[in-house]
C-alpha cells in the first residue's frame, strides 16, 4: 500500500496534471485559432463587399455617362464626376484590403488600371461630346471600350471567386479548431478523470482518517468538475459560433439574419435580456426590431443614435451597477435600487452605423462571453451590408433611376417571358408604345430639369394606371412601353385612350410654377400566336406609334384600324 501511496503521489498526480495542463492548452490554441479563422472570414466578407463597391460604382459612372450622352443632362455629368471621385478611395481600400496576398493584390492593381483606363475613355468621350455634340462620339462606341468594361468585370469576378475559396478554406480551419477540441474533450478529459479517480481511491484508502485531506481532495475534485464543464461550454461556444456564421452567409433577406442571431444570442447568454436596433438612415432613429429574454434595465423602443454611447464611439460600451461608466440615455434603470449590468455592441460595417444590440442582467456573468457576443455581431453587421448591397444592386439593374419604372433591360427580359406564357397558355397580349409629344420644344422652353421633372410625374401615372399584372417600362428618352398581359387589341387601345385622358390632365409643379399641359402620342400592336417575336412585336408597335405621330399627335393608332381620336 505504501508503494502504490507513493506511486500515486510521485507519478498518478503529475500525470493527472500534465493531462490536464495539456487540455488546458489545446483549448486555448483552439479557442485562438478559431478567433484567428473568424477574423478571416471577417476580413474575406470585407474584401467581397469591397469588390462589389468598386463595381457598382464603375457601373454608375457609365450609366451616368450614357445618360449624358443621350439626354445632355448636367445632372447625369455631375453623377458621373460623384461617382468617379468615389472610385480612387474604393479601389484604394480594396488594394489594403488584399495586400497581404500577392495573387489577390495583383488582381487588385489590374482592376485599377481598368477601371482607370474606363474612366479616360469615358473622359475622352465626354470630351468629344461637348466638342462635336453626339455625332463626334459615335466613333467611339467601339469594341475596346466595351472589352474594358468587361474585363474590369471579370477581374472582379475572378477576385470574388478566390475569396471565396479562402473563405472556404477558412471555414474549414474553423471546423478544425472545432475538432480539436472536441477530441481534447472526449479522449483527454476522460484520461485525466480516470487519472484523477485512481489516485483518489489510493488517498482515500490511506488517508481514511485524515479527515481535512479528505475534505481538500473532494474540493480539488469540484473544481475539476466545474473546469470541465467550463471547457465543454467553451467549446460548445465556438461550435455554435461557427455554425452561425455559416448560416448567416446564405440568409437571403436581413430578417433572417436578424432573427438567427436572436436564437444564437439567447442560447449563449440564458438569464440576459436582449435587443436589437437597427438604424434607419432615412429617418435618423435607431429602432427595435426584435427582443429576447428580460431585461433588468429596459431600453426605448426608437431612439436616436446619439443616445447611444456605443454609436457614439463606434466600440462595446459597458455599464456596471458599482462602476463610473457614464450610462446611455436610453436605458431606463429599475425603479427599485436593485443592482443591473448592461452593454451596448454596435453593428459597423464599411463605416457605416446599422444598429446596435443592447443587453442587461441582475449579475455581470454575461460579460465573459463578451468576446463571443462581438464575433457574432461583426458577422451581422457584415452579413446586413451585404444583403443591402446585393439590394441596391438589383434594384439598380433593372429600374430607371428617374421615374422610377423598369428599364429597358428588364422590358427585354419580361417580353420574352409574357410571349411564351401567351403562347402557352393560347390568351392574347398587347403592347403599348407611348411617346411625349414636342418634349424636345417642351425641353427647350423649360429646360432639361424641367422635363426631368415631367417624366419623373409620369412614371407614378403610368404605375397608378397600370393593372398589377401589367408591365411599365421607360425605353429611352421620353418614350415608354407597357406590357399587357391578356389583353386584346380592342381592350388595349381602350387602355389606351383611358391612360391619353390621364396624361392630358397631369398637372406638374415645378420651381413653384405649374408646367404647362402636354399630350402624348401611343401605337398598339397585339401578339400574332406562333408568328411574333419580341422583336417584331415591338416593332409593330412602334410603326403604329409612327403615323400616330404622323397624323397629327395626340392620337392612338393600332396595327389592324386607322388612326382614332384619343376621348
Amino acid at each position: 500500500m505504501a508503494f502504490r501511496f507513493r506511486l500515486a503521489s510521485g507519478l498518478g498526480l503529475p500525470a493527472a496534471a500534465l493531462i490536464f495542463a495539456a487540455v488546458g492548452v489545446g483549448v486555448l490554441l483552439g479557442a485562438h485559432r478559431f478567433i484567428d479563422a473568424s477574423n478571416a472570414v471577417s476580413h474575406s466578407g470585407e474584401v467581397l463587399a469591397s469588390a462589389g463597391a468598386v463595381e457598382a460604382r464603375l457601373r454608375d459612372a457609365e450609366a451616368a455617362h450614357r445618360g449624358y450622352l443621350l439626354g445632355d443632362a448636367v445632372e447625369y455629368l455631375a453623377q458621373y464626376q460623384s461617382s468617379r471621385e468615389q472610385l480612387g478611395p474604393l479601389l484604394a481600400n480594396l488594394a489594403h484590403l488584399v495586400e497581404d496576398n500577392p495573387g489577390q493584390a495583383a488582381r487588385a492593381r489590374e482592376i485599377e488600371t481598368l477601371a482607370r483606363r474606363r474612366l479616360e475613355q469615358m473622359d475622352r468621350v465626354q470630351a468629344d461630346y461637348a466638342a462635336g455634340g453626339i455625332a463626334a462620339v459615335k466613333d467611339h462606341h467601339d469594341p475596346a471600350n466595351r472589352r474594358t468594361s468587361s474585363a474590369v468585370g471579370e477581374q472582379v469576378r475572378l477576385l470574388v471567386e478566390e475569396e471565396r475559396r479562402l473563405l472556404e478554406q477558412r471555414g474549414q480551419a474553423s471546423r478544425a479548431s472545432a475538432d480539436m477540441l472536441r477530441a481534447l474533450a472526449v479522449l483527454g478529459i476522460p484520461l485525466g478523470i480516470a487519472v484523477v479517480a485512481w489516485v483518489y481511491w489510493l488517498l482515500l484508502r490511506e488517508i481514511r482518517r485524515r479527515g481535512d485531506a479528505e475534505r481538500i481532495g473532494t474540493e480539488a475534485n469540484a473544481r475539476l468538475r466545474d473546469s470541465v464543464a467550463r471547457l465543454e461550454r467553451h467549446s460548445a461556444d465556438l461550435s455554435e459560433l461557427n455554425r452561425f456564421g455559416g448560416l448567416l452567409q446564405n440568409c437571403m433577406r436581413p430578417e433572417e439574419a436578424v432573427a438567427l442571431t436572436s436564437q444564437l444570442l439567447s442560447r449563449l447568454l440564458p438569464g440576459t435580456g436582449g435587443t436589437l436596433y437597427r438604424v434607419n438612415p432615412a429617418q435618423g432613429y435607431a429602432e427595435e426590431v426584435t427582443h429576447w429574454g428580460e431585461h433588468t434595465a429596459a431600453s426605448v423602443a426608437i431612439l436616436p443614435p446619439e443616445n447611444c454611447w456605443a454609436l457614439r464611439r463606434g466600440q462595446v460600451h459597458v455599464l456596471r451597477s458599482h462602476g463610473e461608466t457614464l450610462r446611455c440615455s436610453h436605458v431606463q434603470p429599475p425603479a427599485i435600487d436593485a443592482e443591473y449590468n448592461s452593454a451596448c455592441i454596435p453593428l459597423l460595417a464599411q463605416g457605416a452605423q446599422l444598429g446596435f444590440i443592447y443587453l442587461s442582467a441582475p449579475t455581470p456573468d454575461f460579460l465573459s462571453e463578451m468576446e463571443l457576443v462581438q464575433a457574432a455581431a461583426e458577422q451581422l453587421s457584415m452579413a446586413l451590408h451585404n444583403l443591402s448591397l446585393q439590394d441596391r444592386l438589383r434594384l439598380q439593374s433593372i429600374r430607371d433611376p428617374l421615374t422610377g419604372l423598369f428599364n429597358r433591360r428588364y422590358l427585354e427580359e419580361s417580353l420574352a417571358r409574357e410571349l411564351a406564357r401567351s403562347e402557352r397558355r393560347g390568351l392574347p397580349l398587347s403592347l403599348m408604345m407611348l411617346d411625349l409629344d414636342h418634349f424636345k420644344l417642351f425641353n427647350d422652353l423649360h429646360g432639361h430639369p424641367g422635363g426631368d421633372a415631367l417624366l419623373a410625374a409620369l412614371g407614378p401615372l403610368l404605375r397608378q394606371r397600370t393593372r398589377g399584372e401589367d408591365i411599365a417600362c421607360r425605353y429611352g428618352g421620353e418614350e415608354f412601353t407597357l406590357i399587357l398581359p391578356e389583353a386584346n387589341l380592342e381592350q388595349a387601345a381602350r387602355r389606351a385612350g383611358e391612360l391619353a385622358e390621364a396624361v392630358r390632365a397631369l398637372r406638374v409643379e415645378y420651381l413653384g410654377t405649374l408646367l404647362p399641359a402636354v399630350t402624348c402620342s401611343i401605337g398598339v400592336a397585339t401578339y400574332h400566336h406562333g408568328e411574333d417575336t419580341a422583336e417584331t412585336l415591338l416593332q409593330r408597335a412602334d410603326k403604329a406609334l409612327y403615323r400616330a405621330k404622323r397624323g397629327g399627335r395626340d392620337r392612338i393608332e393600332t396595327e389592324a384600324t386607322a388612326a382614332i381620336r384619343a376621348a
